[in-house]
């Protein structure tokens, strides 16, 4: 009887552990459900920043790298021509501005491919939905893919700068078309982002004509 009494106390106390580990993996399944909810949400809201912000940065780089590179000027992309003393023109080498954005192009893809799988960190806290302590806690990484294709073109700007003078402005816009993915969202988007390259100071007035290697601006 004492031996009956004792298997049984001991069979109450294992199901006993049972049910408590049981209860304990079910609200550790709910917790982790919970928390992967909370990441796809802002996967999806948190992704496309900072997919736009490396991308952009990806081009500053590419950019930066082909001006130190090169001794670009006005003069390597444009030269003013004059008529009894007043600018008339302006003419354009077509061969030049065409290597040109073929470099930045070439130089913004091998900048993206070098973030293809980047990682983003949000705070712990952020996952809480409490505002108090939404940048606190340790860094919770998620990765993403990162790709895209750029086009390069230069813009041409007159700029008045006072008594009988303008500014002629080159810009180089560069638009992005930008993939982002990462497990739980993916994200198209497309923008873009200009750069001053070169000027120069036209004194007259401002030239009727000029090559259409630009996409004027007034």
């Amino acid at each position: 009887m004492l031996a009956f009494q004792k298997r049984k106390r001991l069979f109450l106390r294992r199901h006993k552990r049972l049910c408590v580990l049981l209860f304990c993996l079910m609200l550790l399944f709910l917790a982790v459900r919970s928390f992967e909810g909370k990441v796809s949400d802002f996967s999806s809201s948190y992704l496309p920043a900072f997919a736009r912000q490396s991308a952009a940065d990806a081009v500053c780089r590419a950019v930066e790298q082909v001006l130190s590179e090169g001794d670009y000027g006005y003069e390597h992309f444009a030269k003013i021509e004059y008529a009894n003393g007043r600018p008339v023109s302006v003419a354009t080498d077509a061969a030049a501005i065409n290597a040109f954005k073929s470099r930045v192009v070439a130089e913004a893809e091998k900048e993206c491919e070098k973030i293809h799988n980047s990682t983003m960190h949000i705070p712990l806290g952020a996952f809480t939905g409490l505002s108090l302590i939404a940048n606190s806690g340790p860094k919770i990484p998620l990765s993403y893919c990162l790709t895209g294709s750029f086009a390069a073109e230069l813009e041409s700007r007159f700029e008045a700068a006072g008594l009988n003078q303008t500014i002629h402005h080159i810009r180089l816009v560069v638009t992005c078309e930008i993939v982002s993915a990462s497990v739980d969202c993916k994200d198209t988007m497309t923008f873009t982002t200009d750069f001053e390259i070169a000027q120069s100071v036209i004194v007259g007035d401002i030239p009727t004509t000029y090559g259409g290697y630009f996409t004027p601006i007034r």
